[in-house]
């Protein structure tokens, strides 16, 4: 049997991001707490990963550093679960 060891429940959500590297990635699920986010084509990516996501239709940019817990390779792309460490949602007005 799966153990859930998430904080929070997370949402079906996509939405563009930008990593810090400037490359291009999308959301697959978000929660107070973390994320699931894919990237194009095969990564080895440890460690910590910094992005930044701009909500334009509420005026809002979201950045936030965050401890990557797992890594999954399929189909040509790189998926990247998140541990948020320190988001930050900001007003672009």
């Amino acid at each position: 049997m799966f153990t859930e060891h998430r904080l929070d429940p997370r949402e079906p959500l996509e939405l563009p991001l930008t990593l810090a590297d400037g490359q291009a990635a999308v959301t697959r699920d978000m929660s107070a707490s973390g994320m699931y986010l894919e990237v194009s084509g095969w990564h080895e990516i440890v460690g910590r990963i910094v992005f930044e996501m701009h909500l334009a239709q509420a005026g809002m940019k979201f950045t936030a550093e965050g401890e990557i817990v797992r890594v999954e390779h399929s189909y040509g792309k790189t998926g990247i679960a998140v541990r948020l460490t320190s988001p930050r949602l900001q007003s672009l007005r």
